[in-house]
């Protein structure tokens, strides 16, 4: 199992700059699926489709554990640098730096891979601020780099990561991908379907707490309980 990323003194001083908030990559700024099913079809000589909704890639895509193998073993050596972005991630990041936030990613992926996270990234958030908690590291990982970083809100595309974060933010929100087999959403994780909903909750937290000055945003969301 990888060891957690530890989070220096130096990056949570960096923090300081403004109200500390945290996004998960895969799924959220970034198409991994679409992007791993292409290494997918490279590795294997043949179409890869998904044919179901479980989280994992093999069920997922109707491959065998030595099939996933192989992707993966080709993935951790040339895919992580050139992961596309989705068209909302730059419009996400910049919508809550607007609002003074600064932004940290916390990703599940091996810390080896972290200057390749930050190239596919582009500098949308610098490598001082990119976390690699491991890409077998339970939930509670997460949990832990978001109560060393003081986060005030979390987004995340796995129920398990956005469950583990309650207590640790005061803002904890699901983007819904509609995974099948796996966990529930627990009462207090706010789900959302677009992820640009996510900066227009962030709002409302910094309002209630006085922590917000300047433009108004619009969005909806739905609380769970």
């Amino acid at each position: 199992m990888s060891r957690p990323s530890r989070i220096s003194r130096e990056k949570i001083e960096f923090s300081s700059a403004g109200p500390v908030v945290a996004l998960d990559v895969d799924g959220v700024l970034a198409d991994f699926d679409a992007h791993w099913r292409g290494c997918a079809e490279e590795v294997l000589g043949r179409p890869v489709l998904k044919v179901s909704e479980q989280h994992g890639m093999g069920p997922r895509c109707g491959l065998s554990g030595k099939e996933v193998s192989a992707v993966w073993d080709a993935f951790h050596e040339h895919r992580w640098a050139d992961l596309p972005l989705y068209d909302h991630a730059s419009e996400l990041v910049l919508a809550l730096e607007d609002l003074g936030c600064t932004v940290w990613a916390v990703t599940s992926i091996d810390e080896r891979h972290q200057s390749a996270r930050a190239e596919s990234l582009a500098g949308l958030i610098p490598f001082a601020r990119i976390v690699c908690v491991g890409q077998t590291a339970p939930a509670s990982a997460k949990a832990k780099v978001l109560r060393d970083l003081g986060a005030e809100a979390f987004l995340d595309d796995h129920p398990a990561n956005a469950n583990a974060a309650q207590g640790m933010v005061s803002l904890s929100v699901l983007l819904n991908r509609g995974y099948h087999g796996v966990e529930t959403p627990e009462y207090g994780v706010t789900v959302i379907d677009d992820a640009l909903d996510f900066p227009v909750l962030v709002e409302q937290l910094l309002k209630r707490t006085g922590r917000r000055t300047g433009r108004c945003a619009t969005g909806k969301g739905r609380a769970v309980g």
